[in-house]
């Protein structure tokens, strides 16, 4: 027979022709149980097959298959067929149903509506990502085309039977043992254990946690991303202690309890003790999310998958390594290598880390070598494979949200411009922005009325929609989606470059605005206003992956850009001191009296017996809570002139501005109690009451 794969080995079949020929001879082979252990990703599929749309691969994630089957005809999702392809147990078959390969790049694959932003349509977008893969993968060692013509030889594989119970692998074992020492050894010596896709990194987390639980360790907690990236962890915990399967939730396993946390729970309120802390996926975790455990938990297992489109080991590693150093320098590592569903060296694993740029690893940079930035076409980047590996690999490395389906967007999508910093062939900077407004009068107002919410134009339309800033809709934007710089060549301006290059095209083509939209932090922000941006809108929600508020902020290129930049920068400002005594309550207080700097303060100036009872407050005379309106208004105006250090004034922003509970602020700050709050208000007044602005 043609193509019998090696024990072990699992194959790509590439069933190219016409729909109903591929089911039919694929349903030609299999019996009725086959069909029971067959993962079938598709809108429909035939009489008693069961499909799983693509948009719910991801609640098959943790769970094993015999036989993937992906049709490819109902639209190609990246991260699905990614996500399906891990699921595949070792001997068997990927069957990829899809249309003539010579002519798949051409079509209309449904799958490119997701990425169509209003106006556009499905078919004006480029077929440069398919064509890329149809390259990739014909002649590769694990592909095999199968074709009406060719299709006599080839017989369909499906993966053995699995085990009934659960066998783990001698590197397993000794990783549930490294995750055992970190819960009863010496404390603050975290483990930081690592690996590829398909190690059983969760799984040994989860085996972990019940037999720390089952012999007596009386808490565990998780966190990860989302729930999803914790159900493989919660149902290996729970088969091994015996019980039924049960979604991440606070669960009682044997005598102790098992607890799931989102990040942002992370940061809400005080922290109760938490055990032994195991965080799946932490290269999806907020490095300050990170922070706050080291502070507040003396055992800890940080797992992280290395290639993946679940996030970036490598940019995990260069995040928080040094954090790690810093706070408990004794930390441990650990790297799983070896596959625990499929065999080492699998060739499907490794078609499908170079077909999504998975594996892509950064090249070395020099300092003192000469830096040229550019505008890149797709079609360039598509036919150079090692520029496409660099830039990619760059943004991988740099966002740990980075997926195939970016991939697909970056060489397909007509509204997405591309600008590449290198040095001779290495990439060392990645500039991806997309055009966003343009919207005409009708479809403005139906927006504005709430009748119509076009796909993509998040900016124009969040700013418009939760900013009052109607004019955004009309005007053009231009909006930066990622900006990442290559770690040893960071703090020498590349960034700036990218960001100048990116404004001055843009200039050119009658843009009126950049923009940009992040996860507000201090550091940021100071680089997005070093570039010239404006906060213009803050998120009054926090994201729970990111757990932080996403900032909204502008710049102006023409002169209506400018004028509309200008105004939203002061509606934002205007707002922000009472929206800190409210919906924004909870936001990290450094980052607010970072947001404060700059406000125009002429409402709320002083006047003559406004700065008696301050200095009588500053010198002791006055209780504070006596003058809470001026208080109020002075620690405004200090944060505005930028005169004092973000870490003295944001415990009293925490305390006055945000009505946060001394305790609480204390606690935070690490301060004695609210004496020590009011001496440092009366010191902070006596400094700066004097020089405040006033009516005269």
């Amino acid at each position: 027979m043609v193509g019998i794969a090696a024990p072990g080995a699992r194959r790509l079949l590439l069933a190219s022709g016409e729909q109903g020929w591929a089911q039919r001879w694929l349903l030609s082979q299999l019996q009725v149980d086959d069909l029971a252990a067959t993962l079938w990703v598709a809108d429909r599929a035939p009489p008693g097959v069961s499909a799983t749309p693509a948009g719910q691969v991801a609640q098959h994630l943790g769970s094993e298959c015999r036989l993937l089957v992906f049709n490819a005809h109902c639209g190609f999702h990246p991260d699905a067929f990614a996500a399906a392809v891990g699921t595949l147990r070792g001997g068997g078959d990927c069957v990829l149903l899809a249309p003539p390969l010579e002519a798949w790049p051409l079509l209309e694959d449904p799958d490119k509506a997701r990425f169509t932003a209003y106006p556009r349509t499905a078919d004006t977008m480029q077929g440069y990502f398919l064509a890329r893969l149809v390259r990739r993968w014909v002649g590769h060692p694990a592909t095999h085309v199968v074709t009406p013509q060719s299709c006599n030889g080839i017989r369909v594989q499906l993966a053995p039977t699995a085990a009934a119970f659960l066998r783990l692998s001698d590197q397993q074992e000794l990783a549930v043992a490294a995750v055992e020492r970190a819960a009863h050894g010496h404390a603050r010596r975290p483990l930081v254990l690592t690996a590829d896709r398909g190690r059983g990194k969760s799984t040994v987390l989860g085996v972990a946690a019940a037999r720390l639980l089952l012999t007596g360790l009386p808490r565990v907690t998780v966190v990860a991303p989302h729930r999803a990236a914790a159900e493989t962890l919660f149902r290996h915990a729970l088969a091994s202690a015996g019980l039924a399967p049960h979604a991440p939730a606070d669960l009682a396993l044997g005598g102790g309890s098992l607890r799931f946390r989102l990040p942002a729970d992370c940061l809400a309120g005080p922290f109760d003790e938490p055990g032994l802390v195991l965080v799946d996926e932490a290269a999806a975790v907020p490095v300050g999310v990170l922070s706050e455990l080291l502070e507040h938990a003396n055992r800890l297992v940080f797992a992280s998958t290395v290639h993946g489109y679940e996030g970036s080991g490598r940019g995990f590693d260069i995040r928080f390594r040094a954090l790690l150093d810093r706070r408990m320098p004794q930390w441990r590592a650990m790297r799983l290598e070896n596959p625990v569903r499929w065999a080492p060296g699998d060739p499907l694993e490794a078609l499908l880390n170079d077909a999504f740029v998975l594996d892509a690893e950064l090249a070395e940079a020099d300092s003192d070598r000469p830096v040229s930035v550019e505008r890149i076409e797709p079609a360039l980047l598509a036919g150079q494979e090692r520029l496409l590996r660099g830039a990619f690999g760059l943004l991988i490395n740099a966002h740990y949200q980075t997926r195939p389906s970016d991939l697909r967007q970056l060489l397909d999508n007509p509204d997405v411009e591309l600008w590449l910093a290198r040095q001779g062939e290495v990439v060392v900077g990645v500039l991806l922005a997309c055009a966003e407004g343009g919207f005409d009068a009708p479809m403005a107002e139906r927006v504005l009325a709430g009748r119509r919410r076009p796909r993509g134009h998040l900016l124009p339309q969040s700013l418009a929609v939760h900013a009052g800033l109607d004019e955004m809709l009309v005007q053009r934007s231009l909006r930066v989606q990622r900006i990442a710089v290559h770690p040893d060549l960071r703090r020498c301006g590349l960034g700036r470059r990218l960001l100048e290059g990116c404004a001055g095209w843009a200039v050119e083509r009658h843009f009126d605005l950049l923009g940009c939209a992040f996860a507000a932090d201090p550091g940021l922000l100071a680089f997005w206003r070093g570039a010239g941006f404006s906060a213009a809108r803050l998120g009054t929600r926090v994201d729970p992956a990111s757990a932080a508020h996403s900032l909204f902020m502008l710049r102006g290129l023409s002169m209506r850009g400018r004028a509309l930049a200008d105004l939203a920068a002061r509606r934002f400002l205007a707002d922000l001191p009472w929206a800190l005594g409210a919906e924004l309550a909870l936001l990290d207080s450094q980052l607010a009296v970072a947001l404060l700097h700059g406000r125009g303060c002429d409402d709320l100036r002083l006047d003559a017996a406004d700065r008696r009872d301050l200095g009588r407050v500053a010198a002791g005379a006055r209780l504070p809570a006596t003058a809470a309106s001026l208080t109020w208004k002075a620690l405004v105006q200090i944060a505005a002139q930028g005169a004092t250090d973000s870490e003295r004034l944001a415990p009293l922003v925490a305390w006055l501005l945000q009505h946060q509970a001394a305790e609480r602020v204390c606690g935070q700050y690490a301060l004695e109690g609210q004496r020590d709050l009011v001496a440092r208000l009366r010191g902070l007044l006596a400094l700066h009451h004097s020089a405040l602005p006033s009516n005269g």
